[in-house]
């Protein structure tokens, strides 16, 4: 299974490594005998868990590296656990030797790091080891080539080092953005065939509309519908946000990305000829009734889900986005109408993949460095990141038989619900890939064909969605920029700003709201400016200074 879609690689950062590699030549391969040793670590109780000192996954690391583990304690709450970190530095007392699923954001911890609090964790990450050679490698073996690189380049502060250590827990059918479906049973029922450009998706809408095809005799069917974000914010799309997938049609376009990159220059898909031909099509679409208007009116999944699994079990809805277990009604017959459209161009992932969450740190307190990062690297090995996840083999899960009508995978048995003492109820650090293809899935009751059949469809979708992204994407993809706190400062709220007027504007060129035409070259050259006057070329130029910086190390 290809897991490496296209993406930057950043050559500069490949040489580091290699350069490092070769400095570290001569370093032990075998590993280092922690024996006796105690290691502190800092983290947060979580209220699911009743005993973290004989728990089963302490005492596994424990065992497994020989050591004794002692735990501090922080508060549960955000700004308390903070103040606990900062009154134990104003007081001169040593921090753990481990901060343990802390969430300092990524501005908190480069200063944390600028300031000497927390160590830099590049070298330790590429050096030559059998532990980090082998977490590497594994990485590879999980994501593809690359892998290593992107990691390291999206989690790095501005001053290029590497402060946190990453969580890489993914399953793969839930990296895709903007899952879109559509019903097959009315394709059957009209002898039409799941369409596979922009031009057929449009005539079948049309006969979703005006050929009763879910063959009730009323004209209550909806050709198309999503759930578009609440367009005063700021952050990325969703599942439900069908004008994402529509658009990625004409345009490579995330709004959790913001940029697009070509040969190494920035510039925004928000403002292409491109984008304005998706806003066109989607335009086109409403003045025709193929997409509900009610797509930038529903406020819950709720709404969403009414619609797409009714209560009647007579499906009106012929094309859709969302998530289908949490929006469709479970063991409704209508969820199993559904089956995967696949983007017919631009199939952008989630960014969360190629960015990966980093919330453990290593502090300068810590006498025994090594020891705390090969903590790290067995937190985040096969074994480690399935006990963490699912608890013990053979007392909280099982392997399925080859042979079993579930299929391959795993399957709970006593999963550890609360209180308990199997796991630590976090998979911060665990590296792994949920996949039929890597056994790493939960296989369900095989008699439970709603779930098993929506599992089937969800691996459907994410094979075509990936299969899109590696024909189609861009070569170049910029997951991530990272900015210093001096072009945060001059930045200051222009991207929000920004990006909440984009949202509007694309509701409203999709309407067609007054001034907002999409077919008009006086409004669409009024929206342009309207971006310059909020400050867009400042933005790009920021964006671009701290762009080279991160490909330049």
């Amino acid at each position: 299974m290809k897991l490496h879609w296209k993406k930057i690689v950043c050559l500069a950062l490949a040489v580091l490594m290699v350069a490092g590699l070769a400095a570290c030549g001569e370093t032990e391969q075998t590993p280092t005998d922690h024996t006796g040793k105690v290691l502190t670590i800092g983290r947060q109780p979580r209220q699911q868990v009743d005993d973290y000192e004989n728990n089963a996954l302490t005492l596994w690391y424990e065992e497994q590296l020989g050591i004794d583990i002692q735990f501090v304690d922080f508060a549960a709450g955000a700004a308390d656990w903070r103040a606990q970190v900062n009154a134990m530095i104003a007081a001169g007392e040593p921090l753990p030797d481990i901060l343990f699923g802390v969430g300092w954001g990524e501005q908190e911890r480069y200063d944390y790091g600028r300031d000497g609090y927390i160590i830099d964790l590049t070298d330790l990450m590429l050096a030559d080891t059998a532990t980090a050679t082998a977490w590497r490698e594994r990485m590879v073996e999980l994501f593809g080539e690359g892998r290593v690189e992107t990691v390291m380049r999206n989690i790095a502060s501005p001053d290029g080092k590497i402060y946190a250590f990453p969580t890489q827990a993914y399953s793969d059918t839930n990296n895709t953005n903007t899952n879109t479906y559509i019903n097959k049973v009315w394709l059957d029922n009209l002898g039409l065939e799941v369409p596979t450009n922009w031009d057929e998706l449009v005539e079948v809408l049309r006969a979703f509309k005006t050929q009763d095809p879910n063959r009730n005799g009323r004209n209550d069917e909806i050709p198309a519908i999503g759930m578009v974000p609440p367009t005063n914010t700021t952050t990325g799309g969703s599942d439900n946000d069908i004008t994402a997938w529509m658009l990625n049609n004409f345009e490579f376009l995330d709004d959790a990305r913001q940029w697009n990159a070509k040969d190494g220059q920035l510039y925004s898909p928000y403002t292409t000829d491109a984008y304005r031909e998706g806003l066109k099509a989607m335009n086109q679409l409403v003045e025709e009734g193929l997409l509900s208007a009610s797509t930038w009116t529903m406020t819950s999944g709720t709404e969403l889900g009414a619609i797409w699994t009714p209560a009647t079990d007579v499906a009106i809805a012929g094309v859709i986005s969302g998530s289908l277990s949490a929006r469709s009604t479970l063991d409704s017959p209508v969820s199993l109408e559904y089956v995967a459209l696949p983007p017919f161009n631009y199939a952008p992932m989630k960014t969360a993949y190629n960015v990966p969450p980093a919330y453990i740190f290593i502090t300068e307190d810590c006498e025994d460095v090594e020891l705390a990062f090969d903590f790290l690297l067995l937190v985040a090995s096969d074994e480690a990141s399935m006990r963490a996840t699912v608890g013990v083999e053979g007392e909280n899960w099982v392997w399925a038989e080859d042979d079993s009508p579930a299929g391959k995978g795993y399957m709970t048995i006593n999963y550890p619900t609360a209180p308990h003492h199997a796991t630590w109820h976090t998979n911060v650090g665990t590296m792994s890939m949920g996949s039929m293809e890597t056994d790493r899935h939960i296989v369900r009751d095989p008699e439970d064909v709603w779930t098993n059949t929506v599992s089937d469809i969800y691996r459907d979708h994410e094979q075509k969605y990936e299969a899109a992204a590696d024909a189609n994407n861009p070569e170049e993809i910029v997951d991530k920029i990272i900015f210093s706190p001096e072009e945060n400062a001059e930045l200051d709220v222009r991207p929000a700003e920004l990006l909440i007027f984009i949202k509007e504007a694309r509701a409203k060129f999709a309407v067609g709201q007054t001034g907002f035409d999409p077919n008009n070259d006086a409004d669409w050259a009024n929206y342009l400016q309207t971006l310059d006057n909020m400050g867009m070329q400042d933005w790009l130029r920021i964006s671009q200074t701290a762009y080279d910086r991160m490909n330049s190390k």
